[in-house]
């Protein structure tokens, strides 16, 4: 499956297994150099689900910056591939973000 970009919104990527939250130092320090600015920061990589969720596999605290200090604003991700699993019922990273 080729890769393609999508607009969608932060709040509703669900975070993969492995990292359901991001890295607190990490993230303090990219709101440090670009705020809420999403100019230039490289599109978060994620993968479909069955259900047509979208899960993070890279780009978890670029995505957590986005929904915390832009809420409503779309970014820009690129589809990776598809996985063989509905992610509907996973916490989303908006869940997580006040």
């Amino acid at each position: 499956m080729p890769s393609y970009f999508r607009d969608v919104d932060p709040r509703e990527l669900r975070p993969p297994h492995s990292r359901p939250v991001a890295d607190p130092a990490k993230l303090a320090r990219q709101i440090a150099q670009f705020g809420a600015s999403t100019a230039g920061m490289p599109p978060p990589e994620v993968y479909e689900g069955t259900d047509g969720v979208l899960v993070v596999y890279d780009g978890v605290t670029r995505a957590t910056r986005a929904a915390m200090l832009a809420p409503g604003t779309l970014i820009r991700v690129r589809v990776v591939g598809r996985i063989r699993r509905a992610f509907g019922p996973d916490p989303k990273i908006g869940d997580q973000v006040p």
